[in-house]
């Protein structure tokens, strides 16, 4: 990653076209300020941080269900039955 300072920035906006090649870090009193990337790769980071974040939240929900929790959603769900004869359940 190309580092450049916010001063240089301003003074060559040229700079700007590098982060086509490169992502680029710009640095402001010598610290990290803020990252240009190109949009292509921002979309394609934000639509893998979604699926990651999809991925996580199936895992929390349905990865610490309690052995007594699931029976009891089994209990729910064959009460709420219309049909009760056609036990596909059992």
């Amino acid at each position: 990653m190309q580092t450049v300072t916010a001063s240089e920035i301003k003074q060559n906006s040229m700079i700007l076209q590098n982060a086509l090649r490169d992502d680029m870090l710009v640095t402001k009193r010598d610290k990290p300020f803020v990252v240009i990337i190109d949009f292509k790769r921002y979309q394609e980071l934000i639509s893998n941080d979604k699926q990651k974040n999809q991925k996580s939240w199936i895992d929390e929900t349905f990865g610490v269900m309690s052995d007594k929790d699931s029976d009891i959603l089994m209990e729910d769900i064959k009460d709420s039955r219309i049909n009760k004869e056609l036990d596909l359940w059992s």
